[in-house]
């Protein structure tokens, strides 16, 4: 685990105290569990090959690089 420190503003701290306490758990635990749900939207479960993949599939046309025929039958054994 990584030692990180941020800044909140004072409303913020509050609520997130209060609901810290109400849930029985720290302030640390809830950030935590709001960053995996970031983490979640925005990447998803995928695996990292998937995502890749996917990071390749909305790259301009004109920038993909010229893939060997062994690379794009391993890209399709991962995904199949």
């Amino acid at each position: 685990m990584i030692r990180t420190q941020i800044y909140l503003r004072d409303e913020q701290h509050l609520v997130l105290l209060q609901i810290a306490k109400s849930q029985n758990t720290s302030l640390s635990d809830l950030i935590r569990q709001g960053a995996a749900i970031i983490i979640q939207k925005k990447i998803g479960n995928s695996s990292p090959q998937v995502q890749a993949l996917t990071y390749l599939k909305n790259y301009s046309k004109r920038k993909l690089p010229k893939l060997s025929k062994s690379s794009v039958e391993l890209v399709r054994q991962e995904r199949d």
